[in-house]
C-alpha cells in the first residue's frame, strides 16, 4: 500500500492503489509502553504524522507541523521558530522526547525553538492529556514523541538499503532545503544515516501600510510589513545509528547533531522604532542515545542512557553574523548545558488480567553561565519510579498507573552568579530548592460497537519549577524584555479528565472530545509594568508568577471519504483558560479555530500518477490579552500594532502526485499558503505586535526513495 500526503496546511490522507480500499487509522508506539495500539483504540488522544507526510508539509517548524491537529497549535517566531501548544499549555508543560527519552534544549523562552529538525524524525506523535506516569513528570499539557527511523535487520548473508533524498523551496523567504536519509542492514546489524540543510532569507508579509512618526499616538498599523529585516536563518542536522537484533533482544546506538544561527527582528525605543535585531543567536546540541531491549525468560529489560550537550550563543541587538563582536561584553550571553539521563524499566509478564512495567528513572544537569547574565549556573536532578499497568479485555482497554519525582535545584552564590545575588534574583535562602510529589493516571476505552468507542481518563500531574523559571535575571533579547526568576514558586499540580466519543469505518474516522483541567500554582511570564533601563535601552520587566487555573474546551476532526476519489477533512477547536485565583482570563490562550479542506484525486496526468488538488481554509476567532500582565499586551498602548488580534480566514491549495522513476516512486508536492495574501496576525505569533503574519508562499517539495 503506498502513502500519498493530500493536505495543504491539513491533515494526511492514506490511499492505496485501489482507492476502494483506506487506511484510516496508525499505530502509536506512545500509547503504552508494553503494548502497540492503533490511535483509535488508545485511551489517549493521539495524533501521528509519519515520515512522507510530514516531509511534504514543508516546514522545519516543529509547532507549525502539528498545529493541524485539533487540540494543537503554534506559538510562532518567524516561520522554522513554532513551539507546539497542547490544549492551551506550552512551554515547560508539554514534554518533547527524543525517541521516548528527555530533551533538554534551553527552550524555556517564548520564541526559544527546538533543537530538532522534522526530517530527521521516521514519525512525530503528539498524545493529549496529563500522563505523567508514562512520560514522566511535565508532561502536564501532553507529549510531543520525535521518533527516529527504526534499525533494519536481514536475514543472515542477505543485504538491505533503503532510503530517500529531498528538497524544498519557498518563494516567500528564499528557503532552501536539502536532505538525504539511509537505512542499512547486512545481516543482524544495521546502520541509519541521515543529514539536513535548511537556509533562508528574510521573510515577506503582505504589503501594507506602516507606522510612521507623527501618526496618531494610538494605532493598529503594523510597523514594518514586506520584507522583514533580521529573520533569516540557517540549520544544519546530521543523525547516525548502529544496531543489532538477535533473539536475546536488540541494543542500539545513536547520535544527533544539529547547529542553527538564528536571527529575531525587534525594534528600538522611540520615537522611531526602528528595526533592530533583537537577538542573534548560535544554537547547537548533540545527543546521544544507548537502548536496548533484553529478553529475560518471561521479562523484557529496557535499559536507556542518554547524554545531551546543549550550547546556546545569542547577542542582544546584534544580528548572529556579527555575533563574534559582541564577546565579552554586556550584551553576549553564552550557556553551556550538560545533561544525563538513564532509565530502567521492566516489562514484567501477564499477573491475572494485567501486562504491565515498572521503571527507574533519573537526571543530572551541570548548566553552566559562561558569558552574560539570563539564568545561571545551576545543577539539577532528578530521580523517579513509576509503575504501569494494562488489561485488555473483550469490550474494554484499561491503563491505570503511579509515578513519584524528586527534583533538587541548586543554584551556587558565587562565581558568574554573584550578580545575580547581588540584584536580589536569589540568596541563600532559597538557592537550593527540593520539589516532589506524586501522579497517577487512569484511562480506558470501552468498545461501544465495531464502529464506535468511548475514551476517557483522569490524572494528576506534578511539575517543578524550572532554573529558568527560578533564577532568571536579565535582558531576554529574543522578546526585548529583562526577565525575573521567581525562588518563591511551588511545584505545580493538575488534576484533568477527558472524555471522547470516537468513530471509524473503512471511508470516515472521526472523534469528539471534552477536557477539563484544574492546575494549582499555574506559573505563568507577567508582565510587572515596570520597566528597567538597561545599556541605555528601556525594557518592560517580566517575571514569573503564580495563580490557580483551569483550562477547558472541545476538540472535534473527521477525515471522510465522501467517494473514491474524494476527501474531506475539518476540525474546530473551542478553548477556555481561567485564573480562578484572580477571576481573569490566562496568558497567551489559543484563539478558538476552524479548519476544513477538501482534497480531489485526479488520477493520471500524463507522467504524473495519483494526482491530487487540494483547498484548504483555516479560521481564527479574534483574541484578546488577558490584561495588561500578558507578554506583548504593551502594544496595546504603543502607537502601532496590537496585541489583541482581530478574526481572520486564511486559504491555502496544493497539489501532489507521484512520478514513477523505475520501481521507485518519487513524490512531488507544491503548496500555497495564504493564498489570498491575507492581511492578519496570529493571536500567538510573537511578531504580532509590530508586523503581520506571513504573505503568500509558494513551496515546491520533491522526495525520491530508493529501495536496493
Amino acid at each position: 500500500m503506498q502513502k500519498l500526503l493530500l493536505s495543504s496546511l491539513v491533515a494526511t490522507v492514506l490511499v492505496a492503489n485501489d482507492t476502494s480500499v483506506y487506511q484510516m487509522d496508525t499505530i502509536s508506539v506512545s500509547a503504552s509502553p508494553v503494548h502497540e495500539h492503533n490511535t483509535f483504540d488508545s485511551p489517549n488522544q493521539i495524533n501521528v504524522i509519519q515520515n512522507s507526510e510530514k516531509t511534504l508539509k514543508a516546514t522545519a517548524s516543529l509547532g507549525g507541523i502539528l498545529e493541524e491537529f485539533s487540540g494543537v497549535n503554534n506559538i510562532a517566531t518567524g516561520p522554522q521558530a513554532g513551539k507546539p501548544v497542547v490544549r492551551g499549555m506550552s512551554g515547560e508543560r508539554v514534554k518533547v522526547l527524543s525517541n521516548t527519552s528527555a530533551t533538554d534544549s534551553q527552550t524555556y523562552g517564548i520564541r526559544h525553538i527546538l533543537n530538532t529538525d522534522p526530517f530527521i524524525a521516521d514519525s512525530i506523535e503528539v498524545v493529549r492529556g496529563a500522563q505523567g506516569v508514562l512520560y514522566g513528570s511535565d508532561a502536564l499539557g501532553g507529549v510531543v514523541n520525535i521518533l527516529s527511523p527504526k534499525i533494519l535487520s536481514a536475514k543472515e548473508g542477505e543485504t538491505k538499503i533503503a532510503g530517500e533524498v529531498a528538497g524544498e523551496y519557498h518563494t516567500n523567504n528564499n528557503e532552501r532545503m536539502g536532505g538525504a536519509k539511509i537505512q542499512t542492514a547486512q545481516g543482524k546489524l544495521g546502520v541509519n544515516v541521515a543529514v539536513v540543510k535548511r537556509e533562508a532569507d528574510n521573510f515577506h508579509t503582505p504589503d501594507a501600510d506602516t507606522w510612521k512618526k507623527g501618526d496618531p499616538a494610538i494605532g493598529d498599523k503594523p510597523r514594518f510589513s514586506g520584507e522583514l529585516p533580521y529573520t533569516n536563518f540557517e540549520t544544519t542536522s546530521a543523525f547516525a545509528a548502529i544496531g543489532y537484533t538477535d533473539e536475546w533482544g536488540d541494543v542500539a546506538l545513536q547520535h544527533t547533531y544539529w547547529q542553527s544561527f538564528q536571527n529575531y527582528l525587534g525594534h528600538t525605543a522611540g520615537p522611531d522604532f526602528n528595526p533592530v535585531a533583537s537577538a542573534g543567536q548560535k544554537l547547537t546540541n548533540n545527543e546521544t542515545q544507548l537502548k536496548s531491549e533484553l529478553f529475560l525468560g518471561e521479562w523484557i529489560a529496557k535499559p536507556m542512557l542518554s547524554y545531551t550537550f546543549n550550547q546556546r550563543e545569542a547577542a542582544t541587538n546584534t544580528p548572529y553574523e556579527n555575533m563574534e563582536s559582541k564577546k565579552a561584553t554586556a550584551d553576549y550571553l553564552e550557556i553551556q548545558s550538560n545533561r544525563l539521563d538513564w532509565r530502567f524499566a521492566a516489562e514484567h509478564p501477564q499477573l491475572g488480567d494485567f501486562i504491565g512495567e515498572i521503571g527507574f528513572e533519573g537526571f543530572d544537569k551541570d548548566q553552566e553561565l559562561l558569558e552574560g547574565k539570563l539564568s545561571p549556573s545551576a545543577t539539577e536532578k532528578g530521580r523517579s519510579i513509576y509503575l504501569f499497568e494494562e488489561a485488555d479485555y473483550e469490550k474494554w482497554i484499561v491503563q491505570v498507573g503511579v509515578r513519584y519525582d524528586h527534583k533538587s535545584v541548586n543554584a551556587p552564590l558565587d562565581g558568574n552568579n554573584a550578580q545575580f545575588v547581588t540584584e536580589g534574583i536569589f540568596d541563600a535562602t532559597n538557592n537550593e530548592q527540593d520539589f516532589s510529589g506524586f501522579s497517577g493516571s487512569l484511562g480506558a476505552t470501552y468498545r461501544l460497537t465495531s464502529n464506535w468507542n468511548l475514551a476517557g481518563n483522569i490524572a494528576r500531574g506534578f511539575r517543578a519549577p524550572s532554573i529558568f523559571e527560578l533564577y532568571a535575571g536579565g535582558v531576554h533579547g529574543g522578546v526585548q524584555a529583562y526577565q525575573k526568576g521567581n525562588p518563591e514558586l511551588h511545584a505545580e499540580s493538575t488534576l484533568g479528565t477527558d472524555l471522547s466519543l470516537r468513530y471509524k469505518d473503512e471511508k470516515t474516522k472521526a472523534s469528539l472530545g471534552m477536557y477539563y483541567t484544574t492546575i494549582k500554582d499555574y506559573i505563568y511570564l507577567a508582565n510587572t509594568g515596570a520597566t528597567q533601563t538597561v545599556n541605555g535601552i528601556l525594557l518592560p520587566i517580566m517575571q514569573n508568577e503564580q495563580t490557580d487555573a483551569t483550562m477547558q474546551g472541545f476538540e472535534f476532526s473527521i477525515d471522510s471519504y465522501v467517494s473514491d476519489s474524494t476527501n474531506l477533512e475539518g476540525g474546530f477547536e473551542l478553548i477556555k483558560g481561567l485564573d480562578t485565583s484572580n477571576d481573569r482570563k490566562l496568558t497567551m490562550m489559543p484563539a478558538n479555530n476552524l479548519r476544513l479542506a477538501v482534497h480531489q484525486n485526479v488520477g493520471a496526468i500524463g507522467a504524473l500518477q495519483n494526482s491530487i488538488f487540494s483547498l484548504d481554509m483555516k479560521y481564527a476567532a479574534s483574541q484578546t490579552v488577558a490584561g495588561s500582565y500578558e507578554p506583548f499586551s504593551q502594544y496595546n498602548t504603543m502607537p502601532f500594532g496590537s496585541a489583541d488580534t482581530k478574526a481572520y480566514t486564511l486559504w491555502g491549495a496544493g497539489y501532489n502526485a507521484d512520478i514513477a522513476i523505475g520501481e521507485q516512486k518519487a513524490k512531488l508536492g507544491i503548496k500555497i499558503t495564504n493564498l489570498l495574501d491575507t492581511k492578519y496576525r496570529d493571536f500567538l505569533d510573537t511578531y504580532k505586535g509590530y508586523a503581520l503574519g506571513m504573505g503568500r508562499d509558494i513551496s515546491l517539495t520533491l522526495t525520491v526513495p530508493f529501495n536496493l
